[in-house]
């Protein structure tokens, strides 16, 4: 399915299911509020990969 990021508004394909590129990722439960809160739809791998960045720092 194609879709829009909110963040960057950059066009990407998400698979809903666990071949979703998403699925190789883990948010701590703060990261996870903070989408939850911020935003009602999935973000592109890059965005994605930037709230797991922040984790470790």
């Amino acid at each position: 399915m194609k879709k829009t990021c909110p963040e960057c508004h950059k066009e990407f394909e998400c698979k809903h299911s666990s071949e979703c590129f998403c699925m190789k990722y883990t948010l701590s439960p703060e990261a996870l509020k903070t989408l939850k809160e911020k935003y009602d739809n999935c973000l592109c791998e890059d965005c994605l990969k930037k709230y797991t960045q922040q984790d470790k720092e």
